[in-house]
């Protein structure tokens, strides 16, 4: 006796699950559109480390003390990481934002200032933030992946800490840092 052969319809079955199952996976590891970033979520935790020497694109040393009392936009990055590059475009359109302008943006890489310079003549060319290079992040900012992203009160309060690409110029963020803004002129008050 013949050992029984799997019928055609078996066989049109197991084909068909494998073409689903590579729809699906090539649907996940597609690059996204700015359009498709999630909404971050906007919580935090602790307080800002301000002991922190950083430097420009150009390697001048840039003290992050001198940003204490105001409100800051922390996006930790590289030149080199897909999904960091991914939500620049929606942090300059936050920058943008008329209503934020006492809000400080700074993109943070590891990278070298070569490196941050060569992707500022290039496809961060006109992308008002400040760009600043570090050798190593304080134990607030330390996370296992980047992009990480995190606001600061002018009070040195982390409100919100993100790890991963976000819109951030979703208007409920544009509200949040807005408030920001507000509470902190209410008490210069």
């Amino acid at each position: 006796m013949s050992p029984k052969r799997p019928s055609r319809v078996l066989w049109w079955v197991l084909g068909a699950a494998l073409v689903v199952a590579w729809v699906v996976m090539a649907g996940r590891m597609a690059p996204r559109g700015a359009g498709d970033l999630p909404k971050p979520t906007l919580q935090g935790f602790g307080e800002a480390a301000y002991a922190w020497s950083l430097r420009d694109e150009n390697g001048k040393p840039v003290d992050f003390g001198g940003y204490r009392g105001k409100v800051v936009f922390l996006n930790v990055w590289a030149t080199w990481c897909g999904p960091c590059r991914e939500e620049l475009p929606a942090i300059a359109n936050l920058a943008r934002n008329p209503r934020l302008k006492g809000v400080a943006f700074l993109c943070v890489a590891g990278d070298e200032p070569a490196a941050v310079r060569r992707f500022r003549a290039g496809p961060g060319k006109g992308m008002p933030m400040t760009f600043l290079v570090a050798d190593g992040l304080p134990a607030p900012f330390a996370t296992d992946a980047i992009p990480a992203t995190f606001v600061i009160t002018h009070d040195g309060r982390i409100v919100v800490a993100q790890v991963g690409a976000a819109q951030w110029d979703d208007p409920d963020v544009v509200d949040r840092l807005a408030k920001l803004l507000e509470r902190k002129e209410s008490n210069r008050r």
